[in-house]
């Protein structure tokens, strides 16, 4: 059985990193690995979990265009609870608290 692809998030400014599955959003992963994103409805409705992207790409599920705006899109901007890794990414994005700067890792 062949395992699926994981790709490496960071985010800035904090130097911390998480990995991703493409099957799972940035959010949830970031939540596995005990790192807290802000977030609210998790369904693409409210925008708490809007994050820039610095590099590379999300596929972006359907979300309401109240949450985030098709210029917010164009300047880069996602949402987390939508958004599913398609390479390594960088991301810009403010956290609840500061993290260590470190691997998250999830718990075995």
């Amino acid at each position: 059985m062949s395992r699926q692809p994981k790709f490496r998030v960071t985010v800035r400014p904090y130097l911390v990193s998480y990995d991703c599955a493409p099957n799972e959003t940035l959010l949830a992963a970031a939540h596995a690995c005990g790192l807290m994103l802000f977030n609210n409805c998790q369904k693409g409705e409210c925008g708490t979990c809007k994050v820039r992207i610095k590099k590379g790409r999300v596929k972006l599920a359907p979300f309401m265009l109240s949450a985030l705006s098709m210029a917010e899109i164009d300047a880069d901007y996602t949402l987390a609870c939508r958004s599913y890794p398609r390479s390594d990414i960088v991301i810009v994005a403010a956290l609840p608290v500061w993290p260590d700067a470190r691997p998250y890792q999830r718990p075995k």
